[in-house]
């Protein structure tokens, strides 16, 4: 397939999430209609990776983007019908598994996500995709790098906060906010004393 046709779909498949996500409603259709548009672009993404991102597929990086796509792909695939299943009561949760869903789906993402980030490269599709470390590959190494380092505290302590039954979401929340922020933050100090250095 051709990068822009690839990139017309990821693209179009992107803004129909927006737009469901927008008037999603507890809805079993408009979740099943995301899950397939995010199936839909991922998969492309998928099959485009090395004309995508520009990483041959000889370069060990390419893995990693497989994996990371094919990591996102299970997380859909498991979560947003779990979620649809949740909301029409399908599926039934006492009040205490409520409150330890949260804590232990954000250190799973955050664990898992943070293993495979020092090992991106840089891209448009995947990562930390922020103006600046899309801009430079430097700025781009630091902000993973420090993705991967945060990312087992940072989960360690979303599990610590699963025996909270009153705080364990707000924990949860505020690692996830902290291991996206501070090499956010980071990243966009290093780009800023690179391409602005002081005469």
């Amino acid at each position: 397939m051709n990068v822009t046709k690839s990139r017309v779909i990821i693209g179009t498949c992107s803004l129909a999430i927006l737009i469901l996500s927008l008037v999603l409603d507890g809805e079993l259709i408009p979740m099943l209609l995301i899950l397939g548009f995010a199936l839909i672009a991922l998969i492309v993404l998928y099959r485009d990776l090395p004309n995508l991102s520009n990483v041959s597929e000889d370069n060990p990086k390419a893995k990693t983007l497989r994996n990371v796509t094919i990591f996102s792909i299970c997380v859909l695939v498991i979560l947003i019908p779990t979620c649809a299943l949740l909301d029409k009561g399908i599926i039934q949760l006492t009040p205490y598994q409520e409150t330890l869903l949260v804590p232990i789906l954000i250190a799973t993402l955050i664990i898992g996500i943070g293993n495979f980030a020092p090992k991106l490269p840089c891209n448009r599709y995947t990562g930390l995709r922020l103006p600046w470390t899309v801009y430079d590959e430097d700025t781009w190494i630091v902000a993973h790098r420090l993705l991967g380092r945060l990312s087992l505290p940072c989960g360690i302590l979303c599990f610590a906060g699963v025996g909270s039954l009153e705080r364990g979401a707000f924990i949860s929340v505020t690692m996830a906010l902290l291991w996206m922020g501070i090499p956010s933050v980071v990243s966009y100090i290093y780009f800023y004393r690179k391409w602005h250095p002081k005469t």
